[in-house]
């Protein structure tokens, strides 16, 4: 037997605890995300105000004519810039300030964020908490259009109640500032000024609001009159779409609260542009669609029961198929299979035989694409090469180069026997036979592939991701301060998408050959996929926990629930802002640093699909109930709840 010198020492403690992780013992081992970063918005507008770590309100500050599409450089939590699509040419801030000074209320050298929280818990209007000077600042800012249209202009509308908890009389200097531009450019420009004097017990409340354009000109004060209807308005458009689909209702309120909070984040990331509606990877930041993760997020939306939303999406996601049935958003060709098989969900989740029939010629086309490029392939390959049959291609944003991957194959090849089953039901049988023959011929050559390409390296099998090249592997390998693969870093990521395609039974060897891997050479800390690995300086700590959803579903599948349950309680205590569940795409577990990259489509839409499958998994046309629910949700006395959840 190897030596499992990466096995995840926290979380094999948590995993021999004898009991259950729960959301206390996996949140005490690292401290909270230092930065949340939550985003208020009309569902699917294409407009949002970011609402800081300290409580400022970020804004767009130029007008529509001087908006610009490129890139810009953020810097990481560990001092490299990134180069990240921006939206806007110029931003600006809106804070309440004390006394003469120009810098905001919550401005903590000790780099201390406000304390903040959802409105009920998880609706999109975020509640933001300051003390200083013996009194208390609550701001709530909520975001509002007429009819809370996407089409019309959006507002937010800031209230601030300040308290007196004292024993005595206190006074405050209350100001609301705009601002613009960074150093040198920087303008501040005061929109009102209250001098309050509290008695012991008292509060006073003050009001303003400011549109997302022009904002720097345009914020004015308002009244507690317009702030309440509009508020009003938001609160019960944002429940009514909250609770109209699935119902879950478990005995962990933090659970009840989050996963509507990640229904609303991910409509949030949605920008209606014309008539079409995006799935963005992110608001204020990746400003584009990922087809990938854009496709995955409809499936979640049906298995939310959100069916009109999630043809919706499908149905603009398909305007980007090109003539020859290509379909590549941001990704990769990749992103082909993944919305085949979310429009393959789409009927399975909703029986609209009426869509299908209208989808089914899409479908086919897109399959002819992938066989096409097959062919192509093979006609340049030795038929006993390692990789005969396989596309090469690049894989994700940041892997650009082409190679062999079993990512892409697994999900073209999966994708397209989905499609098949679907196909038939329309009458469609030649031309789902035909693809079915195309099919059984491609399995066979990644099957094959995939019997080759392991290797052993210091005691230990793997199956590489990259079979060629054996890249994430080598280049990990190369990084580390210590001898021996890893399952660390891109490895983890992109091996957990291959387990998520289920190209293969779950305890079939060479996908056994991936979770040894992953729990035995550092690919997962506290059960979710590690990016970095104390035998790597640069990436020590870092999780990226929403890849690893197909590792959790493996999980499930061989009934290692604990596994699944230290995961998920990881995502609530690391993977997301705790409090107001806005899920990150990076975060430092050791240090609490997080990348700017919150909310996260991603984050949201894997979470999202985790819990339903927790509750409501299906096997087949078998449906499997509370499979993972924690035994402390099952003692005496206590209910788990799923309502309205769509099946096959």
């Amino acid at each position: 037997m190897p030596t499992a010198w990466g096995s995840d020492p926290l979380g094999q403690k948590e995993l021999a605890a004898g009991r259950d992780p729960s959301f206390e013992s996996v949140s005490s081992y690292y401290p909270a995300m230092k930065r949340p970063r939550e985003v208020i918005s009309v569902k699917e507008h294409r407009d949002e105000f970011i609402i800081m770590p300290d409580g400022r309100v970020h804004f767009q500050s130029l007008p529509e004519e001087h908006r610009h599409s490129g890139h810009e450089y953020i810097l990481m939590p560990d001092g490299r810039p990134k180069r990240v699509p921006f939206k806007y040419y110029e931003t600006g801030y809106a804070f309440f300030a004390l006394g003469e000074s120009d810098t905001w209320l919550g401005k903590d050298d000790r780099d201390t964020p406000a304390k903040k929280h959802l409105m009920n818990g998880y609706l999109p209007i975020v509640i933001a908490e300051f003390e200083q000077d013996g009194l208390k600042y609550e701001q709530t800012a909520v975001a509002w259009s007429k009819g809370m249209s996407a089409d019309a202009p959006l507002w937010a509308f800031v209230r601030l109640t300040v308290s007196n908890s004292g024993d005595r009389s206190r006074e405050t200097h209350l100001k609301w500032n705009v601002d613009h531009g960074i150093k040198q450019r920087r303008k501040v420009r005061n929109v009102a000024s209250w001098h309050l004097t509290l008695a012991p017990g008292a509060e006073q409340t003050v009001y303003g609001k400011l549109p997302f354009l022009d904002s720097y000109e345009k914020a004015v004060e308002t009244s507690a009159e317009e702030f309440e209807s509009r508020l009003g308005e938001a609160r019960a458009f944002w429940k009514g779409l909250l609770n109209k689909g699935i119902r879950i209702h478990v005995p962990e309120q933090r659970v009840n609260d989050a996963y509507r909070a990640w229904l609303a984040y991910t409509f949030l990331n949605v920008d209606k542009i014309g008539d079409v509606y995006e799935p963005h990877d992110g608001s204020g930041f990746y400003e584009a669609i990922y087809g990938i993760i854009a496709a995955k997020y409809c499936n979640a939306l049906d298995m939310y029961g959100y069916p009109d939303e999630a043809q919706t999406y499908l149905d603009s996601l398909s305007t980007l198929i090109s003539p020859e049935g290509l379909f590549f958003a941001s990704f990769g060709i990749v992103d082909t299979g993944s919305l085949l098989l979310a429009m393959d969900g789409h009927y399975q989740l909703t029986g609209d035989a009426s869509w299908l029939h209208a989808a089914a010629p899409k479908m086919v086309k897109m399959c002819d694409w992938i066989i096409q490029k097959r062919r192509e392939a093979k006609a340049e390959q030795e038929e006993d090469s390692l990789c005969y049959g396989l596309i090469a291609c690049r894989m994700g944003v940041d892997n650009a180069n082409a190679g062999y991957n079993f990512v892409t194959d697994t999900l073209f090849c999966t994708a397209m026997e989905a499609a098949v089953k679907t196909l038939r039901t329309t009458g469609m049988i030649d031309e789902a036979t035909r693809i079915q023959e195309e099919c059984d011929a491609y399995r066979q050559d990644i099957k094959r592939s995939m019997r080759r390409s392991v290797i052993e390296h210091d005691g230990m099998k793997a199956l590489p991701i990259l079979p060629e090249t054996h890249g994430y592997l080598k280049k990990t390998h190369q990084h580390q301060k210590k001898a021996g693969y890893s399952g660390a870093g891109y490895y983890s990521l992109f091996a957990s998408i291959v387990l998520e395609t289920k190209f293969l039974p779950a305890s079939d060897e060479r996908f056994r050959l991936i979770t040894e891997l992953m729990e035995q050479r550092h690919g997962l800390l506290l059960g979710m996929c590690q990016f970095g690995s104390d035998r790597d300086d640069r990436y020590h700590g870092l999780i990226d926990h929403a890849f690893t959803y197909g590792y959790w579903m493996n999980c499930l599948e061989r009934g290692e629930v604990e596994r699944v349950l230290l995961g998920f309680y990881g995502s609530l205590a690391y993977g997301m802002s705790r409090g107001t569940w806005s899920g990150v795409e990076l975060t430092n577990i050791l240090t609490g640093d997080n990348w700017p990259t919150l909310p996260h489509l991603r984050s949201g839409t894997q979470q999202l699909r985790l819990l339903r499958n927790m509750l409501v998994r299906e096997d087949g046309d078998r449906p499997i109930l509370a499979q993972a629910a924690p035994q402390h949700w099952l003692a005496d006395g206590k209910q788990v709840e799923v309502a309205n959840a769509p099946t096959h």
